[in-house]
């Protein structure tokens, strides 16, 4: 008898449909993302070599849930694999393998055969469920209890009792480059990962509209992220301080138009990185209709900021199947940390603007070119091994007695409803007010959605106040008053 070694199968999908030429190619860098998957995630391996149709893994059986996250991957089964020398020979190697897996349970036998041989998959089938019966409760092709697989290439037999799926699509990097603009919630993410899952590589950009608790949650989800998905590459963060352009567009522009002009503005900045970094295209994760900046006029008049291409895998999505997707890919808990600062900033939003309009508010804000160029200057780049997340804890989910509530929404949404004995200070307006904030005084403050809160909650930390954020924001807070 020959000893058995065990090995991981790895199947191919699309990419066997290649020419052999792009087949190769394809084949070569997925074995490289393979063993970059391996060795990121300290697993041990002997070797990775590919046999025209199969990969094969000799190492760690337990790295399936790591090689099935790597693109170009179908399906995985950890197996253990002997030289046979005739059908007799194979057919006992069989049995002395499964006869404890099938023992009192229903069992199906499956071969599948590659190589010139003197026998047919069938007759494995036959021959070796005839000698597995003694051992097991009977044969039950349609429901099986276990199914034993047995897979002959030429002169080696392969046995396995699983059939993991994974995530297909190409290797990582063998379309090109593209530029994500991502926010951190549950879209822009989940638009990236079906990028990388077609092949291309992916750098982030992340414009920070406000300061150091948005861009601790976004660095957050990005490395949960990349850890998973990013396989056989190191991606590029960059992370563009927004903050003066937003309160510029603020002060100069139609506050109903404001989520257009921004988004524009950030598309212009991700052509400009791209183009210094060779990518393709920018990848968003808008969805039509899902919000005002999202009809079909407005994501028209936002297209033609950009003459490099724009790529929306999700435009036919809606919420709930976006969160399934993240929840699947495994950012949903990271992301639903992240609060939505765009519907902060913007009131009564218009869902039709017309390209004329953008252009004359876009004219109020004096030369746009230089001015992005600035900010991509003096731009934060990271790689993966450079994220540092240092946790903050600003959330609270009640008011205390002796605290004094700041609401930081504009003041007509403020005169509409608010919490009772609030002040009134909008966020463009209270960073020039700290000063006057008490060290004796606990503040809890208060937006939306709880995203501009938690950086004047921060900001304050840093002066030594007791201040906190308003978990949830107004708008959780009045549904639970009420």
């Amino acid at each position: 008898m020959e000893p058995l070694y065990n090995i991981i199968i790895v199947r191919l999908g699309e990419i066997t449909i290649k020419s052999k030429k792009v087949r190769r190619k394809f084949e070569k860098r997925l074995i490289e993302n393979i063993k970059d998957a391996l060795n990121r995630n300290k697993i041990r391996f002997e070797k990775v070599y590919s046999d025209w149709g199969r990969i094969y893994i000799v190492g760690d059986l337990n790295a399936v849930d790591v090689i099935r996250r790597v693109f170009g991957v179908t399906s995985i089964s950890p197996a253990y694999y002997t030289n046979f020398k005739n059908f007799k020979d194979l057919i006992q190697e069989g049995e002395n393998f499964f006869k404890e897996k099938v023992k009192n349970k229903k069992f199906a036998v499956r071969a599948n055969r590659v190589g010139d041989h003197d026998f047919r998959s069938p007759d494995i089938e036959e021959k070796l469920g005839s000698r597995l019966l003694r051992y097991s409760k009977g044969v039950d092709l349609k429901n099986p209890d276990v199914t034993a697989y047995v897979e002959v290439r030429y002169n080696k037999v392969y046995f396995f009792t699983e059939i993991f799926q994974a995530y297909g699509g190409l290797p990582i990097g063998v379309e090109g480059k593209s530029v994500a603009l991502v926010s951190g919630g549950y879209d822009s993410i989940v638009a990236a990962w079906f990028l990388l899952k077609r092949g291309s590589e992916v750098d982030f950009i992340f414009c920070n509209l406000d300061g150091q608790p948005f861009r601790i949650a976004v660095l957050h989800v990005l490395k949960t992220f990349i850890e998973k998905w990013c396989y056989g590459y190191d991606p590029t963060i960059y992370i563009l301080n927004f903050k003066e352009l937003v309160r510029e567009i603020q002060e100069k522009c139609d506050p109903r138009i404001f989520n257009v002009i921004l988004k524009r503005l950030m598309y212009k900045a991700a052509e400009k990185i791209a183009k210094k970094t060779d990518g393709k295209a920018i990848i968003t994760g808008e969805s039509l209709g899902q919000v005002s900046s999202q009809t079909l006029q407005n994501l028209y008049v936002s297209s033609q900021a950009v003459n490099i291409p724009i790529f929306r895998p999700l435009i036919g999505f809606d919420k709930n199947e976006i969160i399934e997707l993240s929840k699947r890919i495994g950012t949903f808990s990271a992301s639903s940390r992240v609060k939505e600062y765009c519907g902060a900033l913007s009131f009564h939003p218009k869902t039709f603007i017309t390209t004329k309009e953008i252009m004359e508010n876009e004219k109020r804000l004096g030369e746009l070119e230089k001015l992005l160029d600035a900010i991509i200057e003096k731009s934060e780049v990271l790689k993966y091994g450079q994220i540092k997340i240092q946790e903050i804890f600003l959330d609270i989910s009640y008011i205390p007695e002796n605290a004094t509530v700041i609401d930081l929404r504009p003041r007509e949404k403020y005169e509409k409803w608010h919490i009772p004995n609030s002040i009134n200070i909008p966020f463009n307006e209270i960073e020039n007010k700290l000063d006057k904030l008490k060290k004796d005084k606990i503040y809890i403050l208060a937006c939306d959605e709880g995203a501009l809160s938690q950086e004047i909650a921060y900001l304050l930390r840093n002066r030594g106040i007791e201040a906190y954020s308003l978990k949830g924001g107004i708008r959780k807070y009045k549904k639970k008053i009420s």
